[in-house]
């Protein structure tokens, strides 16, 4: 007999609404597959139990967790015996935050099957959650013996070990975990954690950017990597997430570990040391939580305390090198160290981490021409707007690039201006934050680098590992650091005469080797504002102060400095720094000054600002006090530019002889002392002298500017002098004695810079600030130019005696008949191959915006202020307002004019463009000029 054809309106059987769920699922119709789930449950006993599960899983998926355990409950009834649904239920009960139930759910599953891995896993987890490590690792262990391969088991395994403090442990589980999942997010960042434990931040920060890769949604990855990589911007949603999965899911290791951390780079020290110390009540050899305490006893000044926390972190991990980096770096701060006790703390890092690894062998084959050109590599994770970056900014546009080949191998978090101008400068860029030491030493091995330079020391980011494998076949440390590295593989510590003397009883590891007179580079931000007047001029006493760090302000400073504002009743101090902006943090150092017998209402603490914003502040102090044993260095600099004297203290070592150094090449020596009273007195002295002090601050930073120190061209020319014998010596089997490698002539272009104003150097275009001598004139006596003299009779310049004209906005000030007059002035004085690159406000573009009725609305802002069309026309109105008549417009030129006016005054090839900022910009040569010479001095010198 034949069966009956089925209807396709007939009832589906129980495993067709299986399939049919199933396939919705897949197509994203989760409402569609919810309801043949139910179904199913409704119409088939015996399909409900698979139904049911289905149907938890997608609950669970959708965040309905209540639902879903509601289902399991249902499924159980039917099916009591089946460790799936009963493994489903607690799930469903633990996101609901139901942890008793939850575990009880596990638990039944286990009796129902107790091979059934999964239920292992998940209890373990409960155990986890519920900071029961001892408990947890052993129902991973057992799930992990019945599947080896179970991913949530292998992860929070990892994990249970970090929270039992046996991090190499926790570490190794998560490489091998990796080894079977190398794409999951989790596993990366559970190795990140167990990393960290082994102050291996870089390696870590590597791991957490992985898994970010991975998965971009990944908190606790993007939470590690702004911690390590101290990014505030992010730090901020890290310590509200941190804080947020502590309130709901309770204190354990791995939170507080990441609490603290966060804390400490954001720069909330208290909070970062109150929960250290929790951390090390439930860890106690807790590498972090030791070394961030380390941190913040080292911010208030407590660095012996500093030193014996990492030497406990050492203990437990001897092979940490940037562990022990960070106790030579305390050391340099500790008063009472002689220099053979200072030395002996970075000479045991070599000791501990370079004498074990093998030079590489590879530069014994590099080509030993001592005169061919040099690939010189400069190593620094501070390429920004950091010390080493003003530093070095513009040593690197003024390398010969005829003889130096220039590679920066960088490890910045991020990207700033001065980065993005050193960048511009190098020929090639390396970014090496996340390579491994091996694959930078090789990288370095490839490149043929020569010279390599060390910019960190034993600073954050270094790579000294590096320089223990010995790549090159010179290494030198230069600036960055302050004192010796402790390598004997570094073949020379560059320095100075002033801050190591002949007689120095600095010791060193390297052969110090001396520039001419600075090692110091100082580069001004073309930012910063003019030097104000001396602010005890006001009638309100002096102002001491000072912009350095607040972990340099050890007991015998603020002695110091509570004896001489004592001397001082009407005296009062101001500090600033980037950790005061924390109140808990302000409190604690306005309480050692009071023990100290100084009333804190004579004290002003700031927080950071932005740079400008801080520079500006130097107009706020009469008299710098420079901290000691530890120095300013960019401080120190800065306030000088600013026109603020600095009083130091003359200390033995490199970093105590910093301002020493800077004050000696000002000739200012009579604000250096050698003792703590003479340091107290000259501070004193010069406070009660304000026409000394007024005089003083003045001269500043025409001082500055003339100074060896902002001399960019001559410094790197002696500083590629101090290479080349570095070069030779190696060349020929040796190695350099401490001597000055005198530098033979350095010629220089000229460019004679018309209405220079007030600026520095950064106001040229780049195209004049790579080997040319500024030469600066102005009407103005004031600005103090090396030329005073006008536009229109520039007779103290004798005539084919520079090879640049620069004249920025200065021809509109004349009269229309002036004009020629002026021109042919710029043609006398250059010579027969110079040129002429001049600037001025596009009438053209002006009037357009006129002709829109926009007459006094601004089109732009320049340092000077916002500048409106009627500025352009008729001169600036704020200048104007205050007296100075030269900022009077007389003229003004459209691109034709001004090149028919050119052109009439006798120049040869000339080309003007409009370009941004509604200004004309012009390129004019003596006589006629190559079309490449034309194109290439456009793109240099046209913004």
């Amino acid at each position: 007999m034949m069966k009956p054809k089925r209807s396709l309106l007939s009832p589906l059987t129980s495993r067709s609404w299986l399939l049919l769920g199933t396939w919705l699922e897949r197509k994203g119709l989760s409402g569609l597959a919810e309801t043949c789930y139910r179904n199913l449950i409704a119409t088939d006993a015996d399909g409900s139990a698979q139904a049911s599960l289905r149907l938890a899983q997608s609950l669970l998926e959708d965040q309905r967790f209540r639902d879903a355990a509601a289902i399991c409950e249902q499924g159980l009834k039917v099916s009591p015996r089946d460790a799936r649904l009963w493994c489903a239920l607690g799930a469903a009960r633990r996101q609901s935050a139901d942890m008793p139930g939850a575990r009880q759910a596990y638990e039944q599953a286990i009796a129902c099957d107790d091979k059934f891995a999964a239920a292992w896993s998940n209890l373990g987890e409960w155990h986890l959650a519920a900071n029961d490590a001892p408990a947890a690792l052993a129902a991973l262990d057992r799930a992990l013996q019945i599947d080896q391969k179970l991913l949530q088991a292998l992860n929070n395994r990892s994990a249970a070990l970090y929270e039992l403090a046996r991090f190499d442990e926790a570490e190794e589980a998560a490489r091998q975990a990796m080894e079977i999942y190398p794409d999951v997010a989790a596993l990366h960042v559970n190795l990140a954690n167990a990393l960290l434990q082994r102050s291996q931040a870089q390696d870590a920060a590597r791991e957490y950017r992985r898994a970010l890769e991975l998965d971009p949604q990944s908190a606790e990855a993007q939470i590690g990597l702004s911690t390590v990589l101290g990014e505030s911007k992010r730090l901020a949603a890290a310590l509200e997430f941190i804080e947020h999965t502590i309130a709901v899911k309770g204190e354990n290791a791995q939170r507080l570990a990441a609490l603290a951390s966060a804390q400490q780079a954001k720069g909330d020290w208290e909070a970062a040391e109150a929960t250290s110390r929790k951390l090390l009540d439930l860890q106690p050899n807790n590498i972090g939580a030791l070394t961030t305490l380390a941190s913040c006893l080292g911010n208030r000044g407590d660095h012996r305390g500093a030193i014996a926390l990492q030497e406990q972190a050492l203990a437990l991990q001897p092979g940490m090198s940037a562990v022990y980096s960070n106790i030579a770096f305390a050391a340099t701060y500790v008063p009472d160290l002689t220099q053979e006790e200072l030395f002996a703390y970075h000479e045991e890092w070599g000791k501990r981490f370079e004498k074990p690894v093998a030079p590489c062998t590879e530069i014994a084959a590099f080509d030993r021409t001592a005169d061919r050109p040099l690939r010189i590599g400069y190593v620094s994770g501070d390429f920004g707007t950091h010390p080493v970056g003003f530093l070095i900014r513009d040593v690197l546009p003024n390398h010969d690039r005829d003889r130096f080949h220039v590679t920066c191998y960088s490890m910045m978090r991020a990207s700033d201006p001065v980065t993005e101008a050193i960048r511009a400068s190098a020929d090639e860029w390396v970014e090496a934050l996340f390579m491994s030491d091996e694959a930078l030493t090789q990288r370095i091995l490839d490149d043929r680098i020569d010279i390599l330079v060390d910019l960190s020391g034993h600073t954050a980011y270094n790579r000294l590992p590096v320089f223990a494998r010995k790549p090159a076949p010179v290494q030198a440390s230069w600036i960055g650091y302050f004192h010796s590295t402790g390598l004997r593989r570094i073949d020379y510590f560059i320095t100075d005469p002033h801050t190591t003397p002949a007689d120095t009883r600095q010791v060193f590891s390297e052969t110090p080797v001396w520039l001419p007179h600075t090692r110091f580079c100082y580069a001004p931000p073309a930012y910063a504002p003019g030097v104000a007047p001396t602010p005890a001029l006001a009638g309100e006493g002096i102002t001491f102060g000072t912009f350095n760090r607040i972990d340099k302000l050890v007991d015998p400073v603020i002695a110091a400095w509570v004896r001489i504002l004592n001397r001082l009743p009407a005296s009062r101090l101001l500090l600033k720094a980037g950790s005061l902006e924390n109140d808990s943090t302000c409190e604690a150092l306005t309480r050692r000054f009071e023990a100290a017998g100084l009333d804190r209402s004579r004290l002003e603490l700031r927080g950071p600002s932005p740079h400008p914003e801080m520079l500006a502040e130097y107009a706020d102090i009469d008299i710098a006090l420079d901290p000691f044993p530890f120095n300013g260095g960019m401080t120190t600099l800065e306030a000088l530019w600013m026109g603020v004297p600095v009083v130091t203290l003359a200390g033995e070592s490199v970093v105590g002889r910093q301002s020493t150094a800077a004050l000696a090449n000002l000739d200012l020596r009579a604000l250096v002392f050698d003792d703590v009273d003479a340091y107290v007195d000259g501070a004193v002295a010069l406070a009660s002298d304000i026409d000394r002090l007024s005089a003083l601050r003045a001269s500043l930073r025409d001082r500055m500017a003339r100074s060896p120190i902002c001399q960019p061209a001559r410094f790197t020319h002696d500083l590629e002098t101090l290479y080349r014998a570095m070069w030779q010596a190696w060349c020929r089997g040796e190695k350099l004695g401490t001597a000055v490698q005198q530098s033979g002539p350095l010629s220089l272009r000229r460019v004679l810079h018309v209405g220079c104003g007030p600026t520095d150097i950064r106001s040229l275009p780049p195209l004049f600030q790579r080997r040319w001598q500024e030469i600066r004139l102005d009407i103005d006596p004031g600005v103090r130019p090396d030329v005073v003299a006008t536009m229109l009779d520039m007779a103290p310049v004798e005539s084919e005696s520079v090879d640049a004209v620069y004249s920025s906005h200065n021809l509109e000030h004349l009269h229309p008949h002036e004009v020629e007059v002026a021109l042919r002035e710029f043609r006398r004085v250059l010579k027969p191959d110079g040129f002429l690159l001049l600037t001025c406000p596009d009438l053209q573009a002006v009037c357009r915006l006129v002709a829109d009725d926009k007459l006094e609305d601004a089109a732009y802002v320049s340092p000077a202020g916002p500048i409106a069309p009627i500025d352009m026309l008729y001169g600036h109105r704020p200048a104007m307002a205050k007296g100075n008549l030269y900022m009077a417009h007389n003229t003004g030129f459209t691109a034709r004019t001004l090149q028919r006016a050119m052109e009439e005054a006798g120049f040869g090839s000339v080309t003007v463009e409009p370009r941004s900022g509604f200004a004309l910009w012009a390129l004019a040569y003596q006589g006629r000029a190559e079309p490449q010479r034309i194109a290439a001095d456009k793109a240099a010198g046209f913004p």
